[in-house]
């Protein structure tokens, strides 16, 4: 498992409108062959700045698979128009199986 950590600046003012249209698309990412989990975190300290987080089972899910499908396109359609500039993307390894010390 990986996920996707994608930082969106958006537009001033347009964090609500892009909440209610991450809200409606979600779906679209979750249809998507390996997606498992999407959501969307407001900063606390960045105004006009969020993090979309996304689960995919394989790097490949994202940067292979996802880019050709039509929920690639409905998504995009749903969250860019919110965005000032692309988002910037890093994929992070899931560690297996943490403890923590206690």
């Amino acid at each position: 498992m990986i996920y996707e950590h994608a930082e969106l600046l958006v537009h001033p003012g347009a964090g609500v409108r892009l909440e209610a249209d991450f809200a409606a698309a979600r779906h679209v990412l979750l249809d998507t062959p390996g997606c498992r989990s999407a959501e969307l975190l407001r900063s606390i300290d960045q105004p006009d700045t969020y993090l979309l987080r996304v689960g995919w089972e394989r790097l490949e899910d994202h940067t292979e698979v996802f880019p050709g499908t039509p929920q690639a396109k409905a998504f995009a359609e749903a969250v860019a128009p919110h965005c000032v500039a692309r988002p910037r993307v890093v994929h992070y390894a899931a560690q297996e199986d943490v403890t923590t010390a206690g």
